[in-house]
């Protein structure tokens, strides 16, 4: 990029309310200028193919048509596809595990919703400039308290990328089948994921496991 051409932004977010005050925000920064702003993981996938931009900010979950549009099999997709390019992740998700993995995905920044927007401004200012990944502090402390967390709260950060898709989706309604359809893999395989899950989270009822999803900011 040419050192007195703007950063070239592209945002992406389904709530229309965020994604206008993500691009107000990042537009009133000297040398960003937001080139896009997109509702879902496919408009950014379609975005990007025809635009090249030197930043994205994205929410992690958005409305998806595809599995690979959504979370982090989005995520870990933008990686592959734009290895070089940054990403900064801003979500109301606050499930330390997937913070971990988003971590060790290689995004550039992550913020949590719930943190001022300057503190945004300060995240893409530095994953430009700085050696990633840029935590927000709301980030960092959420991360740091998995230590001093009770064993069960621990757990969720031993779920694999595979299960913690199972149990998001699970935990919104949505069937074992349907699963299995969406993420292309055997229902059995499914089964066992979520299996798996339950013993790590150490739920035994679907029931628990929904109420522990939501609690954690699994959904």
């Amino acid at each position: 990029m040419n050192a007195l051409q703007d950063t070239r932004v592209v945002v992406a977010d389904d709530h229309p309310i965020i994604l206008l005050a993500i691009t107000d925000t990042l537009q009133a920064l000297p040398g960003f200028k937001v080139i896009a702003t997109v509702g879902s993981g496919q408009e950014l996938l379609e975005v990007l193919t025809q635009q090249e931009c030197d930043l994205v900010v994205t929410d992690l979950t958005m409305q998806q048509t595809q599995p690979d549009e959504d979370g982090l099999r989005l995520i870990a997709r933008l990686r592959r596809l734009y290895a070089d390019l940054p990403i900064v992740v801003f979500t109301m998700l606050t499930n330390t595990g997937i913070l971990h993995q988003l971590v060790q995905l290689g995004v550039t920044g992550l913020v949590g919703k719930d943190e001022n927007l300057s503190v945004l401004e300060r995240i893409c200012i530095r994953s430009l400039a700085g050696k990633p990944p840029c935590l927000s502090p709301g980030v960092q402390a959420r991360l740091a308290s998995v230590g001093n967390a009770p064993s069960s709260m621990r757990s969720a950060s031993l779920l694999t990328p595979k299960e913690l898709e199972v149990i998001r989706l699970f935990s919104r309604g949505v069937s074992l089948t349907e699963i299995a359809r969406q993420l292309s893999r055997s229902i059995t395989t499914v089964a066992t994921q979520k299996r798996s899950a339950m013993r790590k989270l150490n739920v035994t009822t679907n029931a628990d496991l929904v109420t522990y999803a939501h609690e954690q900011g699994l959904v």
